[in-house]
C-alpha cells in the first residue's frame, strides 16, 4: 500500500470494492478484524478505523455480540415479479427518449470473445447510449452483440427495439440473465446522468441468451436507483 492516502482509507476502499463486485452482499457480515488485518497486512486498529468510516457512511453496521455487517450496497431497490429490472418493455416505453451517444465497431477481446464463444479479433458492435424521461436522465445503456449478426446495423436501426431487431435477423432470444451491484459514478458518465461526482448508482448487467445457448445481446446499463424506483411507480404505456 502507498503512503499517499492513509491506511485505513486504504483498507476502506479495498473492502467496499468487495461490497461494489458482490464479494460481501447485503446483510452479509465481513469478515473479523483480525482476519481483515491478516488479510490486508495492516494493524486490527486501521481495519477498526476503515470500518468505522464506512460505518459512519452507512456501509457497515456493527452488532455487538455478532459481527459487522453490510448494511447499504446502494441498490436496495425492488425488482418486478420477474426478476428483471430493465426487460424490454423498457426499452419499448413511448414514455422515454433516447439520446444516442455512440456506436462503432470493436474488437471483442478475450473476456466478451469467450461470452459470445468468438475468436479475441472478432468484430463485435458497441453501442451507447443515453435514456430519457422528458428532462431526466432515467439510464445510461452500453451494448454488445457479434457485427456478423446484424452487418448493416446504424444509427436509425438503433431506434428498433433489441429483440424486434433479431426477430428481423431470424435470431430469436429465449431468456435474459440480469444482475445488479451498487457503483459510484464519477466524470462523464455522473454528468450524463444528471449526478454528482461520487453519488450512488446501480449497475445492470443483462445477457440475453439463444435457444441453442449463444450469446445474444450484452448490455451494461447505469442508472439512479432513486429515479428508477420513482419512474417504476407508474405502469409501462402499451
Amino acid at each position: 500500500m502507498g503512503d499517499f492516502v492513509p491506511l485505513y482509507r486504504q483498507v476502506s476502499q479495498r473492502i467496499f470494492r468487495k461490497i461494489e463486485q458482490g464479494v460481501y452482499k447485503f446483510g452479509d457480515r465481513i469478515p473479523s478484524e483480525q482476519d481483515l488485518a491478516d488479510h490486508y497486512g495492516v494493524n486490527r486498529l486501521t481495519v477498526r478505523r476503515a470500518i468505522g468510516l464506512l460505518a459512519e457512511r452507512g456501509v457497515l453496521k456493527s452488532k455487538q455480540g455478532k459481527g459487522v455487517f453490510v448494511t447499504n450496497t446502494f441498490y436496495q431497490t425492488r425488482l418486478g415479479p420477474d426478476g428483471v429490472l430493465f426487460d424490454e418493455s423498457f426499452f419499448q416505453d413511448p414514455r422515454l427518449s433516447q439520446n444516442n451517444l455512440f456506436l462503432q465497431k470493436t474488437t471483442a477481446g478475450k473476456t466478451l470473445g469467450d461470452m459470445f464463444r468468438l475468436p479475441a479479433d472478432a468484430c463485435l458492435w458497441m453501442a451507447g447510449r443515453q435514456w430519457m424521461a422528458g428532462d431526466m436522465a432515467v439510464a445510461l445503456e452500453y451494448s454488445y452483440f457479434p457485427y456478423d449478426w446484424v452487418p448493416d446495423f446504424s444509427v436509425g436501426l438503433y431506434k428498433t427495439p433489441w429483440e424486434t431487431l433479431f426477430c428481423q435477423r431470424r435470431l430469436l432470444p429465449d431468456r435474459m440473465e440480469e444482475t445488479i451491484r451498487g457503483v459510484r459514478l464519477w466524470g462523464e458518465e455522473a454528468k450524463l446522468l444528471q449526478m454528482q461526482d461520487g453519488s450512488a448508482a446501480f449497475a445492470v448487467r443483462q445477457l440475453v441468451w439463444m435457444q441453442d445457448q449463444r450469446l445474444l445481446r450484452f448490455t451494461k446499463l447505469l442508472a439512479q436507483p432513486q429515479k428508477i424506483i420513482h419512474y417504476l411507480k407508474e405502469p409501462v404505456l402499451k
